[in-house]
């Protein structure tokens, strides 16, 4: 089947924002499964279908996707490819919200359309599988599955959650090792060229950036893969991945452009490279770099986000030198997913943070006042704080609390959107018991008022603003994120004194050291030592210069 639409169905595709297009879209597009059928391309028409349905769900058009799904697979009933459309439905249901996550997901449709891609694949359908494949990864990966109220169905168990794709031939096929790295002799004259790529995201590295260019030992230049002329996407690198295991080049598979890309250029003047973010740069990073800058060093860093995502999971990890992580529990998560290579050295270091600007002296009202920084999501679960607010609040009225940072986003999924709400409400409700700052760019100034520091979030990698918050000299109560806690969560990460399971044992914890001055300032002393950047620094420079940077 054609990858889009043309004829009648394009027309009917272009008229789908008024009812009798919509009407006709449906008509054309069912009629059309139909004569797939009798020619024996079942699959094809309900990938046809399927992105049909699409079409109309990227318009808002859900109630019509919706509908025009269903008589889909009233059609396909007893046809394997009925999963084709049951899955794009169950995708469907999880971006409006109308259905839970594990709700859902057809019983026994992933391991249908996968085989059905298995299938393609063999038979030199390429770009049907590419189709089904990804149709899989968007199910799998959706972020309802991974981000919402639930623990992660990756990180409650990786195993468990990736064997219906690690029993896939297409799978194996698209996430195989491809050319390993073959480091020639290094360039021994001048000072290390050190190229650091991101995909728009520098909120993290900017720093690092800016300080080794600074550094005479280093040459630095900067790669932005939002300024490529086609830049990657979960679609693109799937594509890509597939065409490199047929045999294709980086530019017959789509990663660059020509001889003369600019990223070809930077890469092969590179003797070491940085991506940061285990997103779509590293993954297109990991492809080229083998080929265009062979002689460099590929460093990857992944956070918390990433590990939960599709991403690694197409990264080549054989064209990789180091991984590195900024929590042992995202540490520990990537190597239960995925399939590292032994000779692969993975290294755990501490994000960039320049802690000292924190150390003020508190304002009095910090005594009785607890903070949560960056505390607007619903992975950061505010309702955590506030359950521990309302036990405070039993034993001293006095008790307030203060929320670094601006509310909620007006665009949330349906789960979000509830769970939004109930806080809204509930924050109402306590009045001038609770201060929110709104977007600032003076969070130190703000943590003065703090005697009382709370990581109240379901999933973190590092949470740099609890960080910031004990580098203030406030109270440290950390959450056991219940996400990672199988894989160290922030016991990893911090004294173990620090770390919590209910709102009870935060409440108690706060009561029995809140006015404990020394221990607060020993637990300062602590987060000072080990994670302000003039101490993290060194592991830099063993990563980018030489030297052993494990902890």
């Amino acid at each position: 089947m054609p990858r889009t639409a043309t004829g009648i169905t394009g027309i009917a595709a272009r008229a789908a924002a008024t009812p009798p297009g919509q009407a006709a879209l449906a008509s054309v597009t069912l009629a059309r499964l139909r004569l797939a059928i009798r020619r024996g391309d079942a699959v094809g028409g309900a990938i046809e279908t399927a992105r049909r349905a699409r079409f109309l769900a990227d318009r808002g058009e859900n109630a019509h996707a919706h509908r025009l799904l269903r008589r889909a697979h009233g059609i396909l009933s007893g046809r394997r490819a009925a999963a084709v459309v049951a899955v794009e439905d169950a995708i469907l249901a999880m971006n409006t919200g109308t259905r839970t996550a594990t709700g859902a997901i057809p019983p026994h449709a992933l391991t249908d359309l996968l085989a059905q891609a298995d299938a393609a694949w063999a038979d030199g359908r390429d770009a049907a599988a590419e189709e089904l494949l990804d149709m899989a990864m968007r199910m799998m990966f959706h972020p309802s599955l991974h981000f919402a109220a639930v623990t992660s169905a990756l990180t409650a168990d990786p195993a468990v959650f990736l064997a219906p794709l690690r029993a896939s031939s297409l799978w194996a096929a698209a996430t195989a090792p491809l050319a390993s790295r073959r480091h020639g002799p290094a360039r021994k004259e001048g000072p290390e060229r050190v190229l650091f790529i991101a995909l728009k995201n520098w909120n993290f590295v900017s720093g690092i950036v800016e300080d080794y260019r600074a550094d005479a030992r280093c040459e630095v230049r900067t790669l932005d893969l939002l300024g490529m002329p086609a830049t990657p996407t979960r679609r693109r690198l799937l594509h890509a991945r597939l065409r490199l295991a047929r045999g294709a080049d980086p530019v017959g598979a789509g990663l660059l452009t020509g001889e003369f890309d600019e990223a070809a250029t930077a890469l092969a003047w590179a003797d070491t490279i940085f991506v940061e973010w285990g997103n779509a740069a590293a993954v297109w990073a990991s492809l080229v770099a083998p080929v265009l800058a062979p002689r460099a060093r590929l460093l990857i860093r992944v956070h918390s986000y990433e590990a939960s995502t599709v991403m690694p999971q197409l990264v080549n990890w054989a064209a990789v030198d180091q991984l590195v992580t900024v929590a042992p529990a995202i540490r520990e998560i990537l190597r239960a997913s995925l399939h590292l290579p032994d000779a692969l050295k993975v290294v755990t270091i501490p994000n960039r943070a320049q802690l000292q600007r924190f150390a003020l002296p508190k304002e009095p009202s910090a005594a009785r006042t607890l903070a949560l920084v960056g505390w607007a999501a619903l992975v950061k679960d505010p309702a955590w704080a506030l359950e521990t607010l309302d036990l405070l609040r039993r034993n001293d009225p006095a008790w307030h609390l203060l929320l670094i940072g601006p509310g909620f986003p007006s665009h949330l999924s349906a789960e979000e959107r509830i769970y939004a709400d109930a806080v809204t409400a509930r924050l109402a409700a306590l009045g001038d018991a609770v201060t929110i700052t709104g977007r600032t760019e003076v969070v130190p100034q703000y943590l003065r008022r703090a005697g009382v520091i709370i990581s109240a979030s379901r999933r973190e990698g590092t949470h740099e603003g609890f960080i910031e918050g004990v580098a203030s000299g406030a109270l440290p109560v950390c959450r056991n994120w219940p996400d990672v806690a199988r894989w160290g969560g922030p016991a990893a990460l911090f004294p173990a004194d620090w770390v919590v399971d209910t709102p009870q044992e935060a409440a108690a914890r706060i009561l029995a050291l809140a006015d404990d001055a020394d221990y607060r300032r020993r637990q300062q002393e602590h987060i000072l030592r080990t994670n302000d950047w003039s101490h993290v620094r060194a592991h830099y420079d063993a990563l980018f210069l030489g030297g052993d940077a494990a902890r």
